[in-house]
């Protein structure tokens, strides 16, 4: 099986092909490819519920629903390399890699199709859905089936792999990126901007290889590893996820006549069944046309067998001559044998099978062997745990996820991915509910504490942190049940008895206790070098923690975002124009959150010591002036003279 299909159309053969490892790149170019015929027939996996708002199958064609028949969509799907197709509601036509609904009793699938009424083309919000059976059983717990073919540009007009994956940026590597395309049944998969992932079951719109040097940035959770770089992406493909006989797949067929004993083998044929369940398995039922056995003989032999058909799938018919002499016993014991027989004869046999429907043309005579494939097919149902994005949440803000970890090292890491964000969280949560990244603040620093009294211990990990210490966020996102329908086999993949996909915790650390830029200290003036008016101290100018950010010259990052990539960095030039940047964000959020909270304060509030809203924008002024001042004299000189290294 070649490690790119190969597809004999036009779009293919005017844009060329790409050889890589004996094989070609199939190219989308913006619009679907043809549709494919003729082909291997689909086979029925069965009617499937299509409640979600994801759908069954992720990708709709645009094939005339008012023309629409079984046979035309699984071309269409055929012909864009998907191994699923399905119809629903009288016409539509839709493709995937793999099956989300449900499998459900055929009755739901009610629907005559458009184009040919003695077919059915799902129902609504039911779809029926046909597997192509030459592609191979997948083993999902693994991912070194996935094959670098090297760097590729991103598409013109389109993405190169049209479906992007939502995943931690912050912990970003090529082996999540892997599985998020594994789990979809997508052969191609795409790492890029050292944080974005791409799959896609075809390579499309006019992507072309690109020099290595052109794929250069880092991946975000681990340095070590090369995510691809701007509009570039290093690409991976898995033949696994490939049909064995893609669109133009010619089989050449032979015939022989021998005098030696011979053995014929022919493959029952499958005709498909309804029958509910609560096991998640479809189990065809299976019509044999011809005997299994060995029969050793002393005269020439031309055996054919007939296959009788109706309806979609169904193969040529053929009329058969058969002639033999046999004189010997043939023992047979085990499944598949009739009782030992020993017979002479000889006979001649004329027979015409008809056939009507989907891949019948008119009867003709073939002297050669004729062998039908048997497919069956199994369903299983994979679990999938979604990985949250917001675990503290405050108004229009939502904290990224801390990083897990087991140890004291790792938990202030981890402790300082949650302090930094909490000036992201004034700035982005909007009043009032920026109020309430003072509690942000305060459970950044229960994390810090949890760091030091149960670090190391038995009990060091996140899970018993937050355990401890609850974020207020949204409860986690559900767990997700996907359905694949696949080829059962009568060998089973081995799988170890735990899997689990890796998770990154190399990120590196934002040393957040080792600003560059002072708080300013006037106690006169309502604020001190410990105790910022309102208690909103500086955002934190210092060491940028993206490598390629920080290879390009600017040694310094002022984080005011949860994701560093938007923060502003400058080289070692600027650190006093970063200093006043932190300057001017905290006297926006003195004014955006603590002034606004002193609006409520009443005459009684006052006269008590709280400010009132001129007063406390008066301070907030003041310090802003002071900041400036306390700040025009920094250089950080000798501060970040290496990536992740020389940080103090």
């Amino acid at each position: 099986m070649a490690t790119f299909k190969t597809f004999v159309t036009s779009i293919a053969l005017a844009a060329g092909l790409v050889q890589v490892a004996n094989a070609s790149a199939v190219k989308r170019w913006g619009v679907p490819l043809p549709a494919c015929t003729p082909a291997t027939p689909f086979v029925y996996a069965g009617c499937f519920s299509d409640m979600a708002s994801t759908g069954a199958l992720e990708y709709r064609s645009e094939v005339n629903s008012d023309t629409m028949t079984i046979e035309a969509c699984v071309a269409f799907c055929k012909g864009n390399d998907f191994r699923y197709a399905g119809l629903e509601y009288y016409g539509e036509c839709f493709c995937g890699a793999t099956v989300k609904g449900s499998l459900s009793d055929n009755s739901n699938c009610d629907a005559p199709c458009k184009g040919n009424s003695s077919e059915i083309c799902g129902g609504t919000s039911y779809i029926s859905i046909y597997q192509d059976p030459t592609f191979p059983p997948v083993d999902e717990t693994i991912i070194t089936d996935y094959n670098s073919v090297g760097c590729y540009s991103e598409g013109i007009g389109g993405r190169a792999l049209e479906y992007q994956q939502n995943l931690d940026t912050s912990t970003f590597t090529i082996e999540a990126c892997l599985f998020a395309c594994k789990d979809g049944g997508y052969a191609f998969a795409g790492v890029e901007f050292g944080s974005q992932c791409f799959c896609n079951v075809v390579l499309g719109n006019g992507s072309v290889p690109l020099p290595a040097s052109s794929c250069n940035m880092p991946c975000n959770g681990n340095s070590s590893e090369t995510c691809g770089g701007a509009a570039a992406l290093n690409l991976y493909v898995a033949p696994d996820l490939e049909s064995d006989q893609p669109c133009g797949y010619v089989t050449v067929s032979s015939s022989a006549t021998s005098s030696s004993t011979i053995s014929t083998y022919s493959t029952p044929a499958t005709t498909p069944t309804t029958t509910p369940t609560t096991t998640p398995t479809t189990t065809p039922t299976t019509t044999p046309t011809t005997s299994s056995s060995t029969t050793p003989t002393t005269s020439t032999s031309t055996i054919s067998t007939t296959t009788p058909c109706a309806g979609y799938g169904c193969t040529k018919p053929t009329t058969s001559t058969s002639t033999s002499t046999t004189s010997k016993t043939t023992p047979c014991a085990g499944y598949g044998c009739t009782k030992p027989t020993t017979s002479t004869s000889t006979s001649t046999t004329s027979k015409t099978t008809p056939c009507a429907g989907y891949g019948c043309t008119k009867p003709t005579t073939s002297p050669t062997p004729t062998t039908s494939k048997s497919v069956s097919l199994c369903t299983s149902t994979v679990v999938s745990t979604p990985t949250p994005t917001c675990e503290y949440q405050c108004g229009k803000w939502c904290s990224n996820p801390l990083p897990p970890f087991s140890d004291h090292g790792s938990c202030s890491t981890s402790a300082a991915n949650c302090a930094v964000q909490v000036f992201s969280c004034f700035m982005n949560a909007g009043w009032p509910a920026s109020q309430n990244c003072f509690a942000f603040s305060n459970w950044c620093n229960s994390v810090s504490s949890y760091c030091s009294s149960s670090c190391p211990g038995g009990n060091c990990n996140l899970k018993g942190c937050k355990s401890k210490w609850p974020p207020v966020g949204p409860p986690p996102p559900a767990n997700t049940y996907s359905p694949t329908v696949y080829p059962c086999t009568q060998t089973t993949l081995s799988k170890s008895t735990t899997t689990s996909k890796p998770t990154t915790t190399s990120c590196v650390p934002i040393p957040t206790k080792s600003c560059i830029c002072s708080q300013p200290h006037n106690p006169s003036k309502g604020y001190s070098s410990t105790s910022p008016v309102g208690s909103i101290s500086l955002p934190c100018l210092t060491c940028n923690n993206l490598q390629s950010d920080y290879n390009s010259g600017n040694h310094f990052k002022l984080y005011t975002s949860s994701d560093s990539k938007s923060c502003s960095s400058y080289p070692h030039g600027s650190v006093p124009q970063g200093c006043k940047d932190s300057c001017d964000y905290q006297k926006k959020v003195c004014l955006g959150t603590y002034a606004e909270s002193c609006k409520s304060n009443s005459a009684k509030d006052i006269a008590g010591g709280k400010d009132s809203y001129a007063s406390a924008c008066n301070k907030c002024q003041s310090q802003w002036n002071d900041c400036y001042s306390a700040n025009g004299g920094q250089s950080g000189k000798n501060r970040c003279t290496g990536w992740n290294s020389g940080w103090y």
